[in-house]
């Protein structure tokens, strides 16, 4: 009768398969964090494109208008201190004095016009249904875990890593369900070369592994916990828990823009009388 040789794991082989498993938990954590934040970017750039399609386009013209006021005061000023200007003067000088503000606002039309297209792109998009959506949530942390180039063992293991993760980033903002099931099939990025190394090699590349992904996760945590402090974050909030907090600050700012639009006809009626009584 014979019998099989088990060979007795050494002290290292040991230590390094404690360190593998120390290695797996924090990939999986820092895949869980990588997760929950691509979600949250993705949410609060879609209430962003909504805020500036609804909201920051009222700021935009409120600083329109506000602009066209003062240009106003300024050419009423013009002619009250001289009633003969000649116009073509006056509209020089106030060009100049304000073509900083123009170029301003025109930026910012410009800008809303790409948040409303944003916008109106995300509208048009087709929502999934929860089981869909919980599927594109699980399979993203499993795809981050195996591809995100922060978690490869090694530089050319990153290096492969790197267009994968973008693929999977693109598919989880598009919430394309099939593309990220297709990567799921994709092979993991493998380096045969790293398992033949001595045990003693590879010991030490676990520990500075697990040194190294606490770094990794310490600075997933700094990124969340910014994107959880700022405002548009503190608005979403609100937003998600039933707070109409677009629809009031659209009210609010329809009410002050009609007001300086009011403003902007009465200097305009003044500038244009004043211009009437220099010509007589």
């Amino acid at each position: 009768m014979s019998h099989a040789i088990v060979r007795a794991e050494t002290p290292e082989e040991r230590e390094y398969a404690r360190y593998l498993a120390e290695i797996e938990a924090r990939r999986h954590y820092a895949a869980e964090i990588q997760a929950e934040l691509e979600a949250l970017n993705v949410a609060l750039g879609r209430f962003e494109a909504e805020y500036h399609a609804r909201v920051g386009v009222l700021f935009v013209e409120l600083d329109r208008v506000q602009l066209a006021i003062h240009e106003y005061e300024r050419r009423i000023t013009h002619l009250q201190t001289d009633p003969t200007a000649d116009p073509t003067e006056v509209e020089r000088d106030v060009g100049a004095a304000f073509a900083g503000r123009r170029e301003d606002v025109r930026h910012g039309e410009e800008e809303t016009r790409r948040y409303e297209q944003a916008f109106q792109r995300e509208r048009e998009r087709p929502r999934l249904d929860p089981g869909t959506e919980q599927e594109v949530q699980r399979l993203y942390r499993e795809l981050a875990r195996r591809f995100h180039p922060d978690l490869a063992r090694t530089t050319k293991e990153r290096r492969q890593r790197e267009p994968l993760m973008q693929r999977v980033n693109e598919a989880m903002r598009a919430r394309d369900l099939t593309a990220l099931q297709g990567l799921a099939r994709e092979a993991e990025v493998a380096d045969p070369a790293f398992e033949a190394r001595p045990i003693g090699e590879k010991l030490v590349w676990a520990i500075r592994e697990v040194a190294r992904l606490d770094g990794v996760i310490a600075g997933l945590e700094a990124e969340l916990a910014v994107v959880r402090a700022s405002d548009t974050h503190g608005l979403w909030t609100r937003q998600e828990a039933g707070e109409r907090v677009l629809e009031a600050l659209e009210a609010d700012l329809t009410d002050e823009v009609a007001a300086v639009r009011d403003q902007l006809a009465e200097l305009i009626v003044t500038y244009r009388r004043l211009l009437d009584r220099g010509r007589t």
